[in-house]
């Protein structure tokens, strides 16, 4: 299932609530590239015990932006898809990544594509948006709508109507630009440029040490929902990473049984940062002295029962999002739109033996409403948090220990300031 929320707009503040002298308009439009690059790394190079926010221009400058653009998403692993969207031959999933028009297909070899969704003849989208092309579907060819060109899953060229009178034109040699993908742990990755370390070298102990006992190339996945967010992908990126919000955002969902207070960061690495979210004391002890997980949802076989004590969150630099618990992963697809927009899908996956419950329905309903119930948290805090940004009184504030992850993520990014200096 799939639907389509506009998140809250941003939180506007009352005027009798300013202070009665006047700041400057527009302080992140008076910052340039340089001195935000160097406000970055100054966060990074701080000790975890002294860490800050960012600037508020790394969340609204345009510029700020085009950098994240060209050195982080066309550069690195970009997760697009889960290998269950696709079950038959002629699904496809349209994605728009950066700029950079994509489609994925299942071509008649049942191997995944990431092809370019620009036709070969004058350059038009072949599935623009706002057209009459589902975001996802099946169908046995791609036809652009402006003059009829077509195209196979393969993306190799199938007809071009009345071109018989252009010399040496050869269809059999035109094809959609196919851009490098791998699949890791059952999720669909492209690399633009082609020229980023595979996967397994960059994610290779967050599976081993982390992930394995899911078998996420198993898992199913049952429900996603797209949100259109008035707030920076990093705004949203570094709530997802940290459990501190429990107390405030989540105090009716998450925190009654993942309390923030318990929650811990791995070490650092330089591919990854992982945080435990343990369950509630009691439950921890319910669940050791009857060996069952307590989960609404059958657990993932492959999990231990200590495994059953705690959820997870993940992040796989720069943007691979995900949230565990032993019946369930929550993956998050983060795309920035805009300095201040970006384009979020958040959806469930579950081991196939839950899909199979003569009460799955039942549990369907429940579960993706408790989902959106939490989502709908983050979207408002999200929002505020982004309008704050907007505001001349911002100053870089202290971040706790239980935001550590936050601070992982500021010295990946200030890596890639001095990578793209180099």
């Amino acid at each position: 299932m799939s639907t389509s929320v506009s998140a809250p707009p941003p939180v506007n503040e009352s005027a009798t609530a300013r202070p009665a002298y006047t700041f400057p308009a527009s302080p992140a439009a008076a910052t340039d590239l340089a001195t935000l690059f160097a406000q970055v790394s100054e966060a990074a190079a701080l000790p975890r015990v002294e860490a800050k926010s960012f600037p508020a221009g790394v969340y609204t400058h345009p510029d700020f932006l085009d950098f994240e653009t060209g050195a982080v998403f066309r550069k690195e692993w970009i997760s697009l898809a889960h290998i269950s969207q696709f079950p038959k031959q002629g699904d496809y999933l349209r994605v728009d990544l950066c700029g950079e028009p994509l489609i994925v297909t299942k071509g008649k070899d049942d191997r995944l594509r990431v092809l370019s969704r620009v036709c070969r003849h004058r350059g038009m989208d072949l599935m623009p948006e706002g057209g009459n092309h589902a975001p996802q579907g099946n169908q046995r060819v791609i036809l652009c709508p402006y003059h009829l060109w077509s195209y196979d899953l393969n993306g190799k060229m199938v007809g071009a109507p009345e071109m018989q009178e252009a010399e040496g034109f050869d269809r059999s040699e035109i094809c959609l630009h196919e851009f490098r993908s791998e699949i890791w742990e059952g999720f669909l990755f492209v690399n633009l440029d082609g020229k980023a370390a595979p996967l397994a070298e960059s994610y290779g102990r967050l599976r081993d040490e982390f992930l394995k006992g899911w078998k996420m190339e198993e898992a199913v996945l049952v429900w996603d929902q797209h949100w259109d967010c008035a707030f920076n992908w990093k705004i949203l990126l570094e709530n997802f990473m940290e459990a501190y919000h429990h107390l405030g955002a989540h105090r009716k969902t998450l925190e009654p049984f993942l309390p923030a207070k318990g929650c811990w960061t791995e070490a650092e690495d330089p591919a990854f940062s992982a945080m435990h979210l343990p369950l509630r004391a009691d439950l921890v002890e319910t669940i050791r002295e009857t060996g069952d997980a307590g989960t609404t949802m059958t657990p993932f076989p492959g999990l231990t029962p200590e495994e059953y004590l705690e959820w997870w969150v993940f992040l796989g630099f720069p943007n691979f999002l995900l949230f565990t618990a032993p019946d369930r992963v929550y993956w998050y697809r983060l795309i920035p739109t805009g300095p201040g927009t970006c384009s979020l899908t958040t959806t469930m996956l579950v081991h196939p033996d839950t899909v199979a419950r003569e009460d799955y329905d039942e549990l369907y309903e429940k579960e993706v409403a408790a989902a959106i119930n939490f989502h709908l948290e983050d979207m408002e805090v999200c929002a505020a948090t982004q309008n704050g940004m907007r505001s001349s009184a911002y100053q870089q504030g202290r971040l706790s220990h239980l935001e550590e992850p936050i601070w992982h993520f500021q010295r990946y990014l200030a890596k890639k300031i001095k990578e793209s200096a180099l």
